[in-house]
């Protein structure tokens, strides 16, 4: 539970509720599409710093201390949104949101499935989807109450809920098993074979292919005038997607293999993101939104459940290298998507990020796979 919350304010608040937000700032206060633009990538640059941080073997004696400066900062980052109106302020906010964000995702993973509970992951990543839902739902009625900026201040009171049960219960967890296990682990060396490049390099991937939808789908919705009045639905069926996806993502494992789920989900991924773009309609908006949130949360649980497994004296590093690579990817996939909005047309972004997914599931075929339920 408190790692469930720790990613619901992590992850679905702090980090992807300023996508539902973005139509608001844009009407109440006309912030530009570069702006955005700005924001975003500060926001996954900080992301990639806290994931490369997380993975150094200091960064594992301090897992306690992390957890509280990491809690109350992201709620304290969700109010300061409101206090100014200056694009480099707002930048550096960000920025260092996204740092936390990454931080608190590796060190809730790890502290939970630390508990020789690897199975866990598909309950532990549903956080992500239900912050995600939490924004959908209450990000409209905030608005309601007073614009941009209670919208903002709205999410900092939930994600303060989410954030008094997660370090209620994250740091009794980690002051009973700080010493000797943690001391064991930061003195094993962490040995990279061909098996974990694979996982990494379709991982990163899965950075790059996802990001565009995940950011600005409530915006791209919005500017389509028949589709734009389900805008906020769509983000909220994404959610609720993602909250459940882990869980079936799991159990379709275990019948099957941990690689052979991985593809099911990239190729799934890949027509989710094509779907409201080839077929502009309220119906593919909706199945498109339902097949990309019950993907990209069930990729995460999957990989970072199977890197526990192939990793487990070394939890934490290998989640952190893992996020490290997806931020990576977070960072490139709009860069790309960018210059061929502007230099062929609004399909082409989508279209790359289905390629992209498609690659990644052609990377993962050399994977070998020794048991089900994603044993290898």
């Amino acid at each position: 539970m408190g790692g469930i919350c720790a990613l619901s304010l992590a992850m679905g608040i702090s980090r992807f509720g300023f996508t539902p937000i973005i139509p608001l700032m844009q009407r109440d206060i006309g912030i530009s599409n570069w702006e955005i633009a700005v924001m975003a990538s500060a926001n996954y640059l900080g992301y990639l710093i806290g994931a490369y941080i997380s993975r150094k073997q200091w960064f594992g004696r301090y897992v306690r201390a992390w957890i509280g400066v990491e809690l109350v900062t992201s709620v304290i980052l969700l109010i300061a949104m409101t206090l100014t109106l200056n694009i480099y302020l707002w930048t550096l906010l960000r920025l260092l949101s996204g740092f936390l964000s990454a931080i608190l995702f590796v060190v809730a993973s790890s502290i939970t499935l630390e508990q020789r509970r690897s199975d866990w992951a598909r309950y532990l990543y549903s956080g992500v989807g239900i912050g995600i839902v939490f924004t959908g739902i209450f990000v409209p009625m905030f608005d309601t109450i007073g614009g941009w900026i209670a919208t903002w201040q709205g999410l900092a009171l939930g994600g303060s809920i989410f954030g008094i049960v997660a370090w209620y219960t994250l740091s009794k967890v980690s002051r009973h098993n700080a010493g000797e296990p943690r001391q064991i682990q930061t003195r094993v060396k962490f040995v990279r074979d061909y098996e974990w490049y694979i996982l990494l390099a379709s991982y990163g991937f899965e950075g790059i292919g996802y990001i565009i939808t995940a950011t600005f789908i409530v915006q791209m919705i919005k500017s389509v005038p028949e589709l734009s009045h389900i805008a906020n639905q769509s983000w909220i069926l994404i959610g609720l997607s993602a909250a459940s996806s882990t869980y079936l993502w799991s159990q379709i494992a275990q019948k099957t293999s941990i690689k052979v789920s991985l593809m099911l989900a990239y190729g799934m991924q890949a027509i989710g993101i094509l779907l409201p773009v080839i077929i502009p309609s309220q119906i593919s908006a909706l199945v498109g939104g339902a097949l990309f949130g019950g993907t990209f949360m069930g990729i995460t649980s999957l990989t970072i459940s199977s890197a526990s497994r192939m990793k487990p004296e070394a939890q934490m590093q290998a989640i952190g290298e893992l996020t490290t690579v997806y931020a990576l990817g977070q960072i490139i996939g709009p860069i790309v998507a960018a210059y061929l909005q502007k230099n062929f047309n609004i399909l082409a972004p989508s279209l790359f990020a289905a390629v992209i997914l498609i690659f990644a599931l052609l990377v993962l075929m050399p994977l070998k796979i020794s048991r089900k339920g994603g044993d290898e």
